[in-house]
């Protein structure tokens, strides 16, 4: 239910847009760091996953943001 929704106001805007009431944008965020996280850390089979403490600074992250605009560009 709570995605028809979502979609009905997405496709509100999109027709809003395509008449020019409006600009359409998409924002994405990712974020980065030195040290995979656990859940996201591979081990070969039958081996133990190692967890070595790193020091703080190890555990800054980046985000970056992008930002899509349909036939116009991103950023």
């Amino acid at each position: 239910m709570q995605k028809a929704l979502k979609q009905a106001d997405l496709d509100t805007l999109m027709r809003a847009a395509e008449d020019g009431y409006l600009k359409l944008k998409y924002l994405d965020k990712a974020e980065f760091c030195l040290w995979s996280p656990v859940s996201y850390s591979d081990s070969l089979i039958g081996e133990p996953k190692r967890l070595e403490q790193m020091p703080q600074h190890y555990g800054r992250h980046i985000s970056i943001l992008g930002l899509w605009q349909p036939a116009q560009g991103f950023e």
